[in-house]
């Protein structure tokens, strides 16, 4: 039923929940699974003394946080025996997740990321990828 499973992870508890689910998954269909990380530019201003004060050195950690992520989790699905992608990609999560599902089938996504403050202002990408994707979605919510 499905080929190709996208799953978003940004290393909170609910999308490495999410992507436990979409292994499960994968294995019982013998689908592969294609990992996205988003980086979303820093539209704030504000941080701790110990990280550089430039968007672009902020940019910079945050894509190397996410490439160490994608790197990890992409050798664990692997050691499973199952076909894995990873892509890291800057913009806005919501439409890079879309963007990403167009070859796959099914999309695993936590019902929450990092910070729930954050998407509370800015609203859930989640809530947005379940009311617009083209694809099915499965929500994962916390424990």
């Amino acid at each position: 039923m499905f080929r190709k499973i996208l799953v978003p992870i940004d290393g909170s508890a609910c999308s490495l929940k999410g992507l436990r689910y979409a292994i499960d998954i994968a294995k019982r269909c013998d689908a592969s699974i294609k990992l996205i990380f988003v980086v979303q530019r820093p539209t704030y201003g504000v941080y701790p003394p110990e990280v550089p004060v430039t968007f672009d050195d902020v940019l910079s950690l945050i894509k190397k946080d996410g490439e160490k992520l994608l790197s990890d989790k992409k050798t664990e699905v692997s050691n499973m025996g199952l076909k894995v992608y990873s892509l890291l990609v800057v913009g806005d999560p919501f439409e890079e997740i879309n963007k990403a599902a167009e070859d796959c089938d099914l999309i695993v996504i936590g019902s929450r990321g990092q910070g729930e403050v954050k998407s509370l202002l800015l609203g859930s990408v989640s809530h947005k990828v379940v009311n617009h994707a083209k694809k099915p979605v499965l929500i994962i919510r916390p424990d």
